[in-house]
């Protein structure tokens, strides 16, 4: 497993695409054809179509319980390579 992470700070500035677009060159070089990611799928969704016109499929849903008994809703998404 390896994580792609980016600072809100710099929201807007590209550096998403260009983490995910050099994930994707290093698993072209494994022979990898499939990139998963997961992500909050909570509020408005906003992230979620942010992967999804990065070429992502969503594929499962889930729920992480919080200690205050909340539930922090996430989403798989994954995109093919080949």
């Amino acid at each position: 497993m390896n994580l792609l992470v980016t600072d809100r700070a710099y929201a807007g500035a590209g550096i998403g695409g260009r983490l995910l677009a050099h994930a994707a060159e290093l698993a072209r070089e494994r022979g990898v054809g499939l990139l998963r990611v997961d992500c909050y799928a909570g509020d408005d969704g906003a992230l979620v179509r942010w992967y999804e016109r990065q070429g992502f499929t969503a594929t499962d849903p889930f729920t992480v319980p919080r200690p205050d008994g909340a539930q922090w809703p996430g989403q798989v998404l994954t995109r093919r390579l080949d």
